[in-house]
């Protein structure tokens, strides 16, 4: 680089208001920590008190921003890391922005984003399930077919007076083929549509995800609410295949209860149909009470033919604003495990736990 342009470069980045007058960086996060108490916790079926991340938030920090850059037309970027609260360590070893990190254009015609991004799958069930989708792993274990995140993404989202829209695209990155994983990132395809009209909101969405090999994880479901005064009732439905193994493997796997071996995704492919019902009702200003119940019905678990069960999970979450920016919550959950499903609990075949927390928006 010329002496004259790097000198410029950095003159841009020092004053900034020459180039960017009208760009905004905000700091923002969330401090969210809780008391736990399991029992069967372990393979001995001992009880365990914690303290641990958030019931239904994680903490994070991060930055966003945004530049005008004329005719409603923005340039935006974000950049978020996940973090725990009882011991200051990052959530991903090596990862600095392992929940979000991405920059992108948005305007009229909706916003295009390129980066690390939350799946289709999990933009969707954040609208559409009562809790936005548990932070233990007791109350979001319904929702780890959707995986969460994927690298290498671009994605498109659009809003058009009721109807909201997404759809994404992750490179795997592998030389030599599109539909096959590499170390850097795994072939990604989502897309989601949603339509509130009145008190109603419906829609669906479904997306895949491969592995080194080329085989699929697919996922797909559809859900509604309806709100009724103070309360707002959700019902929905997820159903998914996996040849990949990587649910059972890296999702549903508990120290204590091993995956077995003899397993193979690919020929007995992982199968769920999960439904939910639940409840939010916001019983004063300043108090919001969440009921949910969630059952899934699981075929081929772990790999093996006809190795079937059932998992129930039943959650209720109070929490009570001290100001806009603090709550603090109390939550009861319960979750029992039928067949060949007993693996995704470490001992007994049922496990309940109750919190307690604190979280502060900032």
């Amino acid at each position: 680089m010329k002496k004259s342009a790097l000198t410029l470069a950095l003159g841009t980045l020092l004053a900034g208001s020459a180039y960017a007058q009208s760009s905004s960086v905000t700091l923002y996060g969330i401090a969210d920590v809780s008391i736990r108490y399991t029992n069967n916790s372990n393979k001995a079926n001992d009880s365990q008190f914690q303290m641990t991340d958030g019931a239904v938030t994680q903490s994070r920090w991060g930055l966003k921003g945004s530049e005008a850059l004329g005719n409603n037309l923005k340039a935006i970027f974000q950049l978020e890391s996940g973090y725990s609260l009882d011991n200051g360590s990052m959530n991903s070893s090596g990862v600095l922005f392992n929940r979000q990190a991405y920059v992108g254009l948005a305007g009229d015609f909706g916003t295009v984003k390129l980066g690390r991004q939350y799946t289709e799958g999990f933009n969707f069930f954040g609208d559409f399930d009562p809790l936005t989708i548990g932070n233990y792993q007791a109350n979001a274990w319904p929702f780890f077919l959707t995986q969460f995140r994927a690298n290498n993404v671009v994605s498109y989202g659009g809003k058009f007076s009721g109807l909201d829209v997404g759809a994404s695209y992750g490179f795997g990155e592998q030389p030599g083929s599109l539909t096959k994983a590499s170390s850097t990132g795994k072939p990604y395809f989502g897309a989601r549509a949603a339509y509130t009209v009145g008190p109603f909101g419906f829609g669906g969405v479904y997306q895949e995800i491969r592995d080194t090999f080329g085989n699929k994880q697919q996922m797909w479901g559809a859900a509604g609410k309806y709100s009724i005064g103070p309360a707002k009732v959700f019902v929905g439905y997820v159903g998914g295949k996996d040849k990949t193994g990587q649910i059972d493997t890296n999702f549903m796997n508990v120290a204590g209860n091993p995956v077995p071996v003899g397993g193979n995704a690919v020929n007995n492919p992982r199968k769920d149909a999960l439904g939910y019902v639940g409840l939010t009702y916001q019983a004063t200003p300043a108090l919001a009470l969440t009921g949910v119940f969630y059952g899934d019905h699981i075929k081929n678990k772990n790999g093996l033919t006809n190795n079937a069960g059932n998992r129930y999970t039943g959650v209720l979450l109070a929490e009570y604003s001290l100001s806009k920016r603090t709550q603090v919550y109390g939550t009861v959950d319960y979750n029992k495990v039928t067949g060949g499903v007993t693996t995704e609990l470490p001992g007994k075949n049922n496990q309940t736990g109750a919190a307690v927390g604190i979280r502060h928006i900032f």
